[in-house]
């Protein structure tokens, strides 16, 4: 009894869907105006695209500055850029990362602090910095790597600079 009902509610509905589909090829679609060759349409003024000021983005998000990291101990800015969220942001040179977004610099290696510090533009960052015996924390918003010199963006894609480890620098007091 209940396979006949089955197949009697499967006909019902595939006729009703084949109605549907018929009256939808049965529609006639209209043109707009302007698309219709038999109109005339006069354009007035002057039409420019200017692309020139147009910069293309390149996904990579920065902050600005250029630091030195040796395993154990706390990135050191060797250098701010003039115009990037660093240096709105009132970091200096020779001030010291001690965090990024939470994480110890001295406990990662100059490819982790680099990745901490760049990523998707317009996206919030957090630093923890110490400069002299003040400590506070700086939140900043990377930028394109797009809106910096060509200098400064070779120096970005050319990666880290790291410190060579010695045998003395396993004892930082010696």
């Amino acid at each position: 009894m209940d396979k006949k009902y089955y197949i009697v509610f499967v006909i019902i509905s595939l006729v009703f869907l084949g109605l549907k589909a018929s009256a939808i090829e049965e529609l006639e679609l209209k043109q707009p105006p302007w698309a219709n060759p038999e109109s005339k349409v006069t354009l007035k003024g002057n039409i420019r695209e200017d692309i020139n000021h147009v910069k293309p983005q390149t996904g990579i998000g920065v902050i600005g500055l250029r630091f030195i990291h040796q395993s154990g101990f706390s990135s050191y800015v060797e250098e701010i850029y003039p115009n990037s969220p660093a240096s709105r942001g009132g970091l200096r040179p020779q001030d010291l990362i001690f965090a990024i977004d939470g994480v110890r610099t001295d406990r990662l290696n100059s490819d982790g602090v680099y990745q901490l510090l760049s990523g998707e533009p317009g996206t919030k960052i957090k630093i923890f910095i110490t400069r002299g015996h003040a400590m506070f924390n700086v939140e900043l918003i990377r930028e394109d790597l797009v809106n910096f010199s060509p200098e400064i963006q070779n120096r970005y894609l050319s990666g880290p600079i790291s410190v060579p480890v010695g045998p003395k620098d396993l004892f930082p007091y010696h």
